[in-house]
């Protein structure tokens, strides 16, 4: 584990620990920083926190105890109660996904994660995610109202959510995702569907090392626009299958 991300999770464990005591019952670090692609200062740390009972009071106490902890290191919590978690796995199956693919239970019993997702609630979701993000881009587009250098901070700040939908585009054709950086997803995914993905390539390379494009953003617009669309009829066009 990174030294910042274990600096991290142990102040932030300790605050949960204070505000929730015997209800606190998981604290899980999952996606880059429980890998090996969490970069200082650019990744945020997403930990999952399992409760058994929670209130707003509480969550207000933790955003006041915890705000200095939660900017300096860019904390991403999700929180759920036992129950909102096991009810929860049909509405967020790729987000389980990817906790499960790369995690490490920092607090509670590991078997907390011992669940199953259903192929067709991943498929669905993954369709859901990709219409919202050609919406999304469309958003971009208009509200950089006509400013390239605009657009282009607007497509660098996305291009994180690339990630997710390429690692649910593998398992939904279930492939093994362990051990693969950012660039090799997308690689794996341009063979596994055989639409080209070089433009999220490039964002990619625009998010993690300030390299500029090319051509003008809303050129590079439409070459992100145009594979994302063809996977959305590809995942549309499939069968749900089983679990």
């Amino acid at each position: 584990m990174h030294e910042k991300v274990n600096k991290a999770v142990s102040a932030f464990s300790a605050r949960l620990h204070e505000i929730y005591g015997e209800d606190f019952l998981a604290l899980v670090l999952y996606g880059s920083a429980a890998g090996n692609a969490y970069r200082a200062d650019v990744s945020d740390i997403n930990v999952l926190i399992i409760l058994e009972k929670n209130c707003a009071g509480n969550v207000f106490k933790l955003g006041k105890t915890a705000q200095t902890t939660l900017r300096k290191y860019r904390i991403a919590p999700f929180i759920m109660t036992r129950s909102e978690f096991v009810s929860a796995l049909d509405v967020f199956p790729l987000e389980f996904c990817d906790i499960l693919d790369r995690h490490t239970v920092v607090h509670g019993d590991t078997k907390i994660l011992d669940i199953s997702i259903s192929r067709n609630n991943l498929r669905h979701e993954i369709e859901e995610k990709l219409r919202g993000t050609v919406n999304d881009i469309h958003g971009m587009i208009l509200a950089a109202q006509g400013n390239e250098k605009i657009l282009s901070k607007f497509l660098a700040g996305w291009s994180g959510m690339g990630g997710i939908l390429f690692r649910g585009l593998l398992r939904l054709k279930g492939k093994d995702i362990s051990g693969l950086d950012a660039q090799a997803i997308i690689g794996e995914t341009e063979k596994a569907y055989g639409v080209p993905l070089e433009s999220f390539a490039m964002l990619n390379e625009l998010r993690h090392n300030k390299k500029p494009l090319t051509i003008a953003a809303s050129a590079f617009a439409d070459t992100i626009l145009e594979p994302l669309n063809a996977l959305i009829r590809i995942v549309d066009a499939m069968d749900g299958g089983a679990a």
